[in-house]
């Protein structure tokens, strides 16, 4: 799953540096509503007997009825969870390059950090009330589902099709191991529905339950609009998995592209590179959209062979990083010089650096307009 976090670079910095990145507390999320929106829908939702009914047909379920989600729904549970909406949430978009993105989060050449979660889970942990222990989950992102009764009166189809993809989460039958009940499956839900009026946003999100960790998280504060939010520091375990970094659409634009460049070059980094085979897969993916153009030149078949070699030798990190950095410019050389190469095939690879320490450095294409 590829999604990408929109920030500026000093944020970014600190993310490939520390390996951190801040969950802020549902409540203090930009829309100041996000945290009810989703509460109240999902209870009109339980309530709609109609399509519970079909939703039950269709996924074959008679381990549950109509009566037993009703128990469950109630005025007064709902006033429960508006009262205890405990939990933290990091925001990702699934669109890359996206302009509303850069507006919001990212002016004046912020960053693009794309992330490649290929795992099912993913080890996260954070410092814990208790001295010397830590909190822990393990979770990797999820949709966002866009949700809104009143805003899809003329997508009834879709709002059957989100409806069940909601009801699915509650009653996902290896929840009740997971969760203390299912008012609490209600609240975690809860924090994946938004508003349909932003589905143009196209959002993932991870969120954290403190309730579902041994040691209750240490809780920060940071200010942000004269408001101070609750955020917990997340620590993602070998790194965050950063593979490219997209240098907005701002003025200046080339000299952020520079600075980021020779940050890269001069730093310790943390992008979930845990072995030299998975900074080889790096160098495979990048050349993925033109492996077929490529195929039968020398210089590009004998990197392969290379990687397949160092594969086989259990070549170590740093060395390999310092190999494949000079075949990849040899690769890349060749390219630009060569006639038959398409102008495609050059001009992505000049809007597309592959960095020695497994990063791929661009540029967004979107025009300045701020």
């Amino acid at each position: 799953m590829e999604l990408y976090y929109y920030t500026s670079t000093d944020t970014m910095r600190y993310i490939i540096e520390k390996g951190d990145i801040f969950a802020t507390n549902i409540r203090y999320m930009n829309d100041s509503e996000e945290y009810t929106n989703g509460l109240e829908e999902l209870f009109q939702l339980a309530g709609n007997e109609e399509l519970v009914n079909k939703w039950l047909n269709d996924r074959g379920r008679n381990d549950i009825g109509t009566e037993d989600i009703k128990q469950t729904f109630t005025e007064e549970n709902l006033e429960k969870c508006r009262r205890n909406m405990d939990y933290y949430s990091i925001s990702f978009c699934q669109k890359n390059d996206l302009l509303s993105q850069w507006a919001i989060y990212a002016k004046e050449s912020g960053v693009s950090i794309k992330m490649n979660f290929e795992n099912d889970l993913y080890h996260f942990y954070t410092d814990s009330e208790e001295k010397g222990e830590k909190s822990q989950w393990e979770l990797a992102p999820e949709k966002v589902l866009y949700f809104t009764r009143d805003s899809m009166e003329d997508e009834k189809d879709e709002y059957e099709r989100q409806a069940f993809l909601i009801l699915d989460k509650l009653y996902a039958r290896d929840f009740k191991d997971q969760t203390e009940g299912k008012d609490e499956v209600w609240r975690y839900v809860s924090t994946f529905v938004k508003r349909y009026d932003f589905y143009q946003e196209a959002e993932s999100r991870l969120v954290f339950q403190p309730t579902q960790t041994a040691y209750y998280p240490r809780v920060q504060y940071r200010m942000d609009q004269k408001v101070l939010k609750p955020y917990l520091d997340m620590i993602c375990k070998d790194g965050w998995p950063i593979w490219e970094i997209m240098i907005g659409p701002g003025f200046n634009q080339q000299v952020v592209y520079n600075s980021v460049e020779h940050f890269l070059n001069h730093v310790e980094i943390k992008v979930g590179i845990r072995d030299t085979e998975d900074y080889l897969k790096r160098i495979e993916e990048y050349w993925k959209p033109y492996a077929g153009e490529l195929k039968g030149i020398k210089i590009y078949d004998d990197l392969h062979r290379h990687i397949m070699d160092a594969k086989a030798a259990n070549m170590r990190l740093e060395a390999a990083q310092i190999a494949f950095d000079e075949l990849m410019q040899q690769v890349c050389n060749f390219i630009q010089e060569d006639d038959v190469c398409s102008e495609g095939l050059k001009k992505y690879i000049k809007r597309h650096r592959f960095m020695n320490k497994g990063i791929v450095l661009s540029s967004s294409s979107i025009p300045f307009i701020y």
